[in-house]
């Protein structure tokens, strides 16, 4: 406990010192208003993409169907934080650590969802693949219910990540000397750091960076043999042309493009501050310096909160079926 106190007086004096409480208060109080006005058009743009999704048959669009639910998963999670991070709340006395209830209720959950939107685009990205490479194979590979069997088992075996944490930490009342009473801690059961420095590898190290590489390399090998069958092609219908590959595929390249950049760029804020956990520990969770490394987070939940809002623009810019669906059940008009 003793620790526990001294950390939090560390942090309060980080924030003094360090960062003027005055700009501390603007920044949060902008990025709340600019994130949670995103993350409400997210939700919203993730109902209606899953209401499209029904409206076109869930067996077509599984894959994409289980990742407009994690997508509205991370975007709640990240409301919370928002709530949580609002400069009048951490300044009202509700006998709470504020960080540690952040930690609890918005940080891991939120983790969580992202890393099942990752698995699931990774999942996606490496279908298509296959549906490019291997066009005869695919439907025996990848059927509906290899889909459904794929998709439960990632929002399953990765909730098992979030047991060992939640049993390791729980929330109990300690006396605060800065504040002279007592409020809610997070404490630590016996040999909390063993737990969580094995979460720390493999949740925020090993998963981030094998649906990166999975994306990339899926969505490279996509465009070099679109590319070259449009080559082939181009060569035995004997036309004349500069153009080396049609408009579909042409569509489908940028597509499958936009999709896999926006991931990966989205989320390198959130990876490159936890590789930096593994240099200096003590921007970690309860080390002396994490109130900074809290600051990048909130640049970390902007570009999160962009990637989970985005894709009903990228399906309605991309996507002529999902468009037609869309103005079938908004205007009533079907697309001529």
């Amino acid at each position: 406990m003793d620790d526990l106190q001294k950390e939090s007086g560390i942090h309060i004096l980080v924030l003094r010192y360090v960062l003027d409480p005055h700009i501390v208060d603007l920044v949060l109080t902008v990025q709340i208003f600019i994130c949670g006005t995103a993350g409400l058009f997210g939700i919203l743009g993730n109902a209606i993409n899953i209401l499209v999704f029904y409206k076109q048959g869930y067996s077509v669009n599984i894959t994409l169907t289980a990742l407009a639910v994690s997508d509205t998963g991370a975007l709640v999670t990240l409301q919370v934080f928002y709530l949580l991070m609002n400069p009048w709340f951490l300044k009202s006395d509700l006998g709470l650590n504020p960080s540690d209830l952040i930690m609890i209720i918005s940080f891991y959950p939120h983790n969580y969802f992202i890393r099942v939107c990752g698995f699931i685009t990774a999942y996606a990205a490496l279908e298509r693949c296959v549906c490019v490479v291997c066009p005869l194979k695919v439907k025996r590979i990848f059927t509906n219910k290899t889909a459904i069997v794929t998709v439960i088992l990632i929002f399953a075996i990765t909730t098992l990540d979030l047991f060992p944490l939640y049993y390791t930490i729980y929330l109990d009342w300690g006396f605060s000397p800065s504040l002279n009473k007592s409020i809610l801690h997070i404490m630590y059961r016996q040999n909390p750091f063993m737990v969580f420095n094995i979460s720390y590898y493999i949740n925020d190290l090993m998963a981030p960076y094998t649906t990166f590489f999975i994306i990339l390399m899926s969505t490279a090998i996509i465009t070099i043999k679109l590319k070259q069958q449009a080559r082939w092609r181009q060569s035995m219908s004997n036309v004349k042309t500069e153009t080396h590959i049609s408009s579909k595929e042409r569509k489908t390249v940028v597509m499958l493009s936009t999709i896999s950049i926006v991931f990966v760029v989205c989320l390198i804020p959130q990876s490159t501050i936890l590789t930096a956990v593994s240099f200096v520990p003590d921007i970690s969770y309860g080390g002396r310096y994490f109130y900074l490394a809290l600051m990048g987070y909130c640049v970390s939940y902007l570009s999160e909160t962009i990637l989970s809002s985005v894709n009903i623009l990228v399906y309605l810019r991309m996507s002529h079926k999902y468009k037609e669906q869309f103005l079938i059940i908004f205007s009533r008009k079907k697309i001529i």
